[in-house]
């Protein structure tokens, strides 16, 4: 079995117009497992208690992966794991809201990824994002689609606000000497896409990325709570 070598790292701020920070993250690379798990989380704007939303998101991807993680070594149970247990999160969420009462129910994003030796698995649910950059030509391409209502800014998709929800991972090779991004609305949406690839091309090491995008988005006077995590596979 192929060893996964990767560096990660990650970090979340509150911004600069908010009172609370409504993100959550984790990174899980536990020695001797053959893969390891990113994941973004971010509390939907508007619903109530979205910081809840996110960290039983976060809490419940930790568990099973700790429970499951050894045995995700292809890439095919890999898709079969977050498929099911962000569909699990999810109905979980539902139902703490039915039985809550809640008229505007929490709920949150979700970018999830599970690093392989040789593959990258993910899933997107919202607009939290994952980026993909090339240090070989220093391009940057976006590789998750936004869940939203077309002609608005509405989410059509998120984790916890209805009862069933369509979770369709998708797998790719890692490519060598490729960074990963995975981010909240608080970066994407103030920093543009060329200089977060100035950001990744400037940058020898994941911490150092994740320090220079989350200055830049400060700097823009990012009205949102920031979440980034960089993985570099070399």
């Amino acid at each position: 079995m192929e060893s996964l070598k990767l560096s990660i790292a990650g970090e979340t701020n509150i911004g600069a117009g908010r009172i609370k920070n409504e993100d959550n993250y984790c990174i899980l690379a536990p020695p001797g497992f053959p893969s390891a798990l990113a994941l973004v989380a971010d509390g939907i704007g508007g619903h109530r208690d979205g910081e809840v939303a996110s960290m039983f998101c976060c809490r419940g991807m930790i568990t099973s992966f700790m429970k499951r993680g050894r045995e995700l070594v292809l890439a095919a149970d890999a898709e079969e794991f977050l498929a099911d247990e962000l569909r699990k999160i999810s109905e979980q969420l539902f139902m703490r809201n039915e039985f809550d009462r809640r008229e505007r129910p929490m709920g949150c994003t979700a970018t999830c990824a599970v690093f392989t030796a040789n593959e990258l698995v993910w899933c997107n649910i919202g607009d939290s994002r994952l980026y993909e950059f090339s240090r070989r030509d220093s391009t940057l391409r976006r590789i998750s689609e936004d869940d939203v209502c077309p002609g608005t800014s509405v989410l059509c998709k998120a984790v916890g606000i209805y009862s069933h929800m369509d979770v369709t991972p998708h797998t790719m090779p890692l490519g060598s000497d490729t960074i990963y991004l995975l981010c909240s609305d608080g970066l994407h949406h103030f920093v543009c896409a060329e200089e977060i690839a100035d950001a990744l091309k400037e940058s020898v090491t994941p911490r150092m990325a994740v320090s220079k995008l989350m200055r830049r988005a400060l700097l823009r006077g990012a009205g949102d709570n920031i979440t980034i995590i960089v993985a570099w596979c070399r």
